[in-house]
């Protein structure tokens, strides 16, 4: 055979490779061609719940709820005028937002129509029936059906009950003021008016006084739990207890919130009626007797309402009879620490109930001034002679009388409630101590010590001493600062940081302790302590 011409070969696979090139093209258009486009399968694509200023429902052609954004919230317009439940709102918006549509069909008939309405632009669904069997629903969007989630068609398509706030007073717990009036049929008629404000919950009115936290707790609890089950079918004439919370949230429309209770249901007679700011109502008659029952032991005289602990909240800050200032986290009294055990025993006083008493018209001996995380403060003035003490600011028309151990506890002087620890160091880091005119200097080896001017060294003796003094706890507190017997320094030379001194002036020992100053603070040590550094003084 003869030889292929190397050019002719090289053309040859040119085209061949040029052949399979133009066929992978032309398999990657057809491929591209068969491709599906991408289907956006949102329920409303790009839907921006913020641009939403109003919410219309129909049902057989005519409007049955309207619903529109008003002052930075959503106000029921038809069929009743009312706050709308922000709650509400926000899940319809939130399933308009995130549903997504399974298939297509033909259009079915609507049994609700839903318009969004944002700004000019509108925007109208459907609400069609529920697919047998299935958790899938039909909803109409112009000329097509769309299968959804079931539970998108129950969002799109709710009751105005569902829309409407059905607890009026939850948010009782944050009201500056609760105020009730009204007819109180507990067995004997009788009308009410009652004040409540502050925290801790204080009695403005009929009397004014700190009021017992359980009794302001049931009646607080007893707001909250009213709840709507259901809407009258007739305006509704409440007549009974009237309740307004005040300052609530800032804004007109949450500054006061009224409910007023009282009469049969239009349409439910079991239940209780309820009007108010959030519209008009109807609530179990078990709710209603709750409010009333709570109601009924604020009524009381004040003997049997008022708060009996002295302090009914946690002090953050005490100012003491003698002008201290106590600090309870962490204990500390001025800029000393203060002793744990013993702040713990007078927080147990103030919180601890006192027996109701007469209010004293004499002048107070002293005061305590009680500072909580919140609120306003309470002054208690204490009378010794009576044993009572009286909380001013709050208007209250009788006095407490706490136990003996917790009026001892109250009275207690401030340096008694001090920390007795005067420092805290480790012994062996005691490098030197001075008594007077002698001085003792640690050795290189422990325990070793050396003496100016030159005598006998008991080291055992100044060992035990600096083991006292490296972490001395006092007998007490006194008031003034004894004649001065010796004088002792105390040299610190800690691994790390600097140097320091702390100074001993000690008095005669008595039976009772070693009067002494101690940094500058006057105590009461252990004998053991001024008979010690006597004898290294020698």
């Amino acid at each position: 055979m003869g030889k292929v011409d190397p050019m002719i070969a090289s053309w040859r696979g040119l085209a061949i490779v040029a052949g399979l090139a133009a066929l992978l093209v032309i398999a990657v258009v057809v491929d591209l061609a068969r491709t599906p486009p991408v289907v956006d399968r949102a329920l409303v694509p790009g839907f921006e719940p913020d641009r939403v200023t109003e919410l219309v429902w129909e049902r057989a052609g005519r409007p049955v709820m309207r619903v529109v954004r008003a002052g930075g919230g959503w106000q029921i317009r038809s069929p009743s005028s009312a706050p709308a439940d922000p709650r509400a709102i926000g899940d319809v918006l939130a399933a308009l937002r995130g549903a997504r549509w399974h298939r297509i069909g033909d259009p079915l008939p609507a049994r609700t129509a839903l318009t969004i309405v944002s700004g000019t632009a509108r925007r109208a669904l459907g609400i069609a029936a529920p697919i047998a069997g299935t958790e899938q629903s039909w909803l109409v969007d112009g000329d097509r059906g769309l299968v959804v989630d079931s539970w998108v068609a129950r969002a799109l398509d709710p009751e105005l009950l569902a829309l409407q706030i059905r607890t009026p007073l939850a948010d009782v717990r944050n009201a500056g003021a609760i105020v009730v009036e009204g007819e109180l049929a507990d067995g004997e008629a009788r009308r009410v008016a009652l004040r409540i404000e502050g925290r801790p919950r204080r009695l403005v009115r009929p009397a004014e006084l700190l009021l017992a936290a359980e009794l302001a707790g049931d009646l607080e609890r007893a707001l909250e739990e009213l709840t709507v089950v259901r809407l009258p079918a007739s305006p509704v004439a409440a007549h009974g207890l009237a309740i307004s919370l005040a300052g609530v949230a800032p804004g007109p429309d949450r500054s006061v919130i009224t409910v007023e209770l009282g009469g049969a249901c239009p349409g439910a007679p079991a239940l209780v009626a309820v009007a108010g700011t959030a519209g008009e109502g109807c609530i179990e008659r078990a709710g209603a007797e709750a409010i009333a029952h709570a109601v009924s032991r604020l009524a009381q005289p004040p003997p049997a309402v008022v708060e009996r602990r002295p302090v009914p909240f946690e002090p953050r800050r005490i100012e003491l009879a003698d002008g201290a200032v106590l600090e309870p986290s962490p204990p500390r009294i001025d800029a000393h620490p203060a002793d744990d055990a013993r702040v713990a025993e007078l927080l147990a006083a103030l919180a601890a109930p006192a027996e109701v008493a007469p209010r004293p018209t004499t002048p107070p001996t002293s005061h305590l001034v009680i500072t909580g995380r919140a609120g306003d403060p309470i002054t208690l003035d204490l009378f010794a002679a009576r044993v009572v003490v009286r909380r001013t600011g709050q208007g209250e028309p009788i006095g407490l009388r706490p136990a003996p151990g917790a009026w001892n506890l109250l009275v207690r002087p401030s340096r008694e409630l001090r920390d007795l620890g005067l420092w805290l160091e480790e012994p062996t880091t005691v490098t030197a101590l001075q008594i007077d005119g002698v001085h003792y200097q640690r050795g290189a080896v422990i325990g070793a010590w050396t003496r100016q001017p030159a005598g006998p060294v008991d080291a055992a003796s100044v060992e035990a001493l600096v083991a006292a003094l490296a972490a001395p706890r006092a007998l007490g507190f006194v008031d003034a600062a004894p004649s001065v017997a010796h004088r002792l320094t105390l040299s610190i030379a800690p691994p790390v940081g600097a140097a320091t001194e702390h100074v001993l002036e000690l008095g005669a020992p008595r039976a009772t302790g070693c009067p002494a100053r101690a940094d500058g603070q006057p105590v009461l040590l252990p004998p053991i302590t001024c008979a010690r550094a006597a004898a290294l003084a020698k």
